[in-house]
């Protein structure tokens, strides 16, 4: 007699492997469109399967335990070849299934909010979107296009604007690049953080505040302030945050104020979730952009998604 397979939760593994690889309940949380208590919950439920512990939970950070690091590498090769698998398949049921990697809140709060528009105008086409901050492989990932934010010049000047910590690509050979749009910051806090902590129209307002910072763009306040020619002593010591998009909300919330890309502050300073903290913008060094590979660049659904995705930015243009 054959015995059934016997797994833990295919959810709870799944989950551990982005939280493990990801080294953070957080992000892994933002890969998988999931609360972060979700994670922890499925961590505690495969751990308790288990009978053993999986991470160490340290006061700002996971680490693996001896068991957790000895069920990840395995784990994570496994969901590896089912993703290269199911992918193939996919890619062979035909032309209608485009796969986008994007960067974690441009998806959220400026591409998804458009996609309905997209697939209302194109049912043929089904779009898979990848949540990611790291350097777009297009062979490795299996992915048709990339959205990233960088400069295309690896030398480019810094000096002058705010640097861009993040690497669009390791490897530029066979890619086609086109610039999207401009990678603007504006500095936003609540209304409610305006009205009790003032206006901050010089570098002394700014020790009634709190700058909230962004883990993948650590100079960003210090580069801002040099380029709109304040002296401030301690521009990095507040809280941080690991996507846009919480930095966003903990503004939102009156935790301080954030330096975000104005087209990702976009709907919400329209809203009026959160307003100007200081009247100047400041030009980055670089720009966002569309990538991928330049053998498929007029393939009928990445130059369909292309010409949609134009004429959307050109429709909805970031205000000054």
């Amino acid at each position: 007699m054959v015995l059934a397979r016997r797994f833990p939760s295919l959810n709870a593994l799944r989950t551990f492997e982005a939280a493990a690889r990801n080294m953070s309940f957080s992000e892994a949380a933002v890969e998988l469109n999931v609360t972060q208590a979700a994670v922890s919950r499925q961590i505690r439920i495969l751990e308790e399967d288990l009978g053993v512990a999986l991470f160490r939970r340290l006061t700002r950070a996971v680490d693996l335990t001896s068991e957790g690091t000895l069920l990840y590498p395995p784990l994570h090769d496994a969901l590896d070849q089912i993703e290269r698998a199911t992918a193939r398949i996919w890619s062979n049921r035909g032309s209608g299934i485009l796969t986008i990697s994007v960067l974690p809140t441009f998806s959220v709060k400026w591409l998804m909010p458009r996609l309905l528009n997209f697939s209302e105008q194109h049912p043929e086409i089904e779009v898979h979107l990848v949540n990611s901050i790291k350097p777009a492989e297009f062979d490795r990932d299996e992915i048709d296009l990339a959205i990233r934010v960088g400069s295309t010049n690896d030398h480019f000047d810094s000096k002058d604007k705010p640097r861009i910590d993040l690497s669009m690509t390791n490897s530029w050979n066979g890619l086609q690049v086109e610039e999207l749009m401009d990678d603007e910051l504006v500095a936003v806090m609540s209304p409610e953080y305006a009205r009790t902590h003032g206006a901050i129209t010089s570098e002394t307002d700014l020790e009634r505040v709190t700058l909230l910072q962004m883990a993948t763009r650590p100079n960003a306040w210090p580069d801002y302030f040099k380029a709109i020619d304040w002296t401030v002593s301690d521009p990095t010591n507040g809280p941080s945050y690991g996507h846009f998009f919480m930095t966003l909300q903990a503004a939102a919330e009156s935790k301080g104020v954030a330096l975000l890309p104005l087209v990702l502050s976009q709907e919400d300073l329209r809203n009026g979730t959160v307003v100007r903290a200081m009247p100047k913008k400041v030009a980055s060094a670089g720009s966002y952009y569309l990538l991928g590979k330049k053998q498929n660049w007029d393939q009928s659904k990445v130059k369909i998604f292309r010409q949609w995705l134009r004429a959307e930015i050109d429709a909805n243009n970031v205000p000054a």
